[in-house]
């Protein structure tokens, strides 16, 4: 048998500490990942509630169209789009004024971990109502 020691087997000790080192790396891994996948869902909040806007604006600048087709497209993008937790704090409104139509919306997207800010965002888009002539 030979005396010296094997280099490819790991004695206890140094086992011990890669593995303390790797549960470190690895938990702040998972931390900033999941930090860095609620900003990613915030974001798409967003982008579907600026599409909600503008799809309720295009719905209601028509001649013949009104406030209450403003409403529905906003709301139908939203349920397809935003169902679910993400968008449980929506609050949108839609009026014409000045001959304009007018689409707004104000959202919180709560932090996923304690400590964690809720991000609240505001929107708002308009577009020239048509006339009748």
């Amino acid at each position: 048998m030979d005396p010296r020691r094997n280099p490819r087997r790991l004695g206890i000790a140094d086992g011990a500490f890669t593995s303390a080192q790797w549960a470190l790396v690895a938990s702040f891994s998972m931390i900033f990942l999941a930090l860095l996948l609620n900003l990613i869902a915030t974001q798409y909040g967003q982008g579907v509630i600026r599409a909600a806007l503008d799809e309720g604006v295009r719905r209601a600048t028509p001649a013949p169209a009104g406030v209450g087709d403003c409403h529905e497209g906003m709301e139908e993008v939203l349920a397809d789009l935003l169902a679910g937790p993400l968008g449980e704090q929506i609050h949108t409104s839609c009026e014409v004024v000045a001959g304009r139509v007018v689409a707004a919306a104000d959202a919180v997207f709560p932090g996923w971990f304690p400590g964690v800010p809720d991000i609240s965002v505001s929107f708002q888009v308009s577009g020239v109502k048509e006339i009748d002539g």
